[in-house]
């Protein structure tokens, strides 16, 4: 199916498509050489404009802390190494998209909108490449793509949620869809830059509840996520600033998320999942929080 970006034109509900399997694993990338180097977004300059300054030696221990936590949950973690010059390769969620699928899932590779972050794009490929994950590439002329940022699977099901503004253009998104044509793409127009990937304003939990950001959205984005989620939890503006959205459910019952966000705690334990409140801190100077930090994938 094409794109979809009203509610009105999605003959389907996510019910009515295929069955997927959860992926089991995260990929993390050493953050031995991150740093903000460049002002990529608005969290990312201090109050002076200038970039922000990270204490590596306390991201370490985040990072660590953050590995540590999918460990304990079951989660199959694997590592890819750090690389001289390359400070956001940690945000390992960016440079591909894992697409789950029903015959197990796919690896699209990405196009950074960014010129510094241009070499993550192959680092990641070959990883996957050397474990045999299939490979997709968009055609030529797709500039601007940014893989797991703005494409968000939906827990359980063959449906992606994409996020088509600052950092991933329309047509890569129709590139992935006419890909499978059995899949149904809901795709969302980000509007404040604050929110400059999908991944910073919904957090897909499992087949019918999410965490979002009203403010990220238009009105259409609002109704086609209300239609594509039963009970969508929205965010306090303080909260989503916390980056409360750029949270993961791995298992769709612990919801791994950056510290200090009570009120979106509270929702998720009355609706019986067990938050997992982390500190991301370092990482939010670049912005970024958990989800951004992995790329989850199905591990054998």
């Amino acid at each position: 199916m094409a794109l979809v970006a009203r509610a009105a034109d999605w003959r389907r509900r996510a019910a009515d498509l295929q069955q997927v399997a959860r992926p089991g694993a995260v990929l993390l990338a050493d953050p031995a050489a991150f740093a903000v180097e460049e002002i990529h977004n608005p969290h990312s300059a201090g109050a002076d404009g200038a970039p922000n300054r990270v204490d590596p030696a306390r991201a370490r221990r985040q990072w660590e802390e953050l590995a540590d936590a999918y460990r304990r949950l079951g989660q199959r973690v694997e590592i890819l190494p750090a690389a001289p010059g390359l400070a956001d390769l940690c945000f390992s969620a960016n440079p591909t998209l894992f697409l789950p699928t029903p015959e197990g899932g796919e690896v699209w590779a990405s196009r950074m909108t960014h010129a510094s972050r241009r070499p993550e794009v192959a680092l990641q490929r070959a990883w996957f490449a050397a474990r045999g994950s299939r490979a997709r590439e968009l055609p030529a002329g797709i500039t601007r793509f940014e893989g797991g940022g703005d494409g968000i699977p939906h827990p359980g099901r063959f449906l992606l949620h994409a996020g088509a503004g600052p950092r991933s253009e329309r047509s890569a998104w129709e590139a992935v869809a006419a890909a499978h044509p059995q899949m149904d793409v809901l795709v969302y127009e980000l509007r404040d830059p604050r929110f400059y990937h999908l991944d910073t304003a919904l957090a897909a939990l499992d087949e019918t509840r999410c965490l979002y950001v009203p403010e990220a959205f238009d009105a259409a984005g609002l109704e086609l996520l209300r239609a594509a989620f039963a009970d969508p939890i929205a965010l306090a503006p303080e909260e989503a600033m916390n980056f409360a959205a750029n949270a993961h459910c791995p298992d769709g019952r612990h919801v791994l998320l950056q510290r200090g966000s009570p009120r979106a705690e509270a929702e998720l334990r009355a609706r019986g999942f067990t938050p997992v409140p982390l500190d991301t801190g370092e990482f939010m100077k670049s912005g970024g929080s958990v989800f951004c930090l992995k790329q989850a994938f199905a591990g054998a």
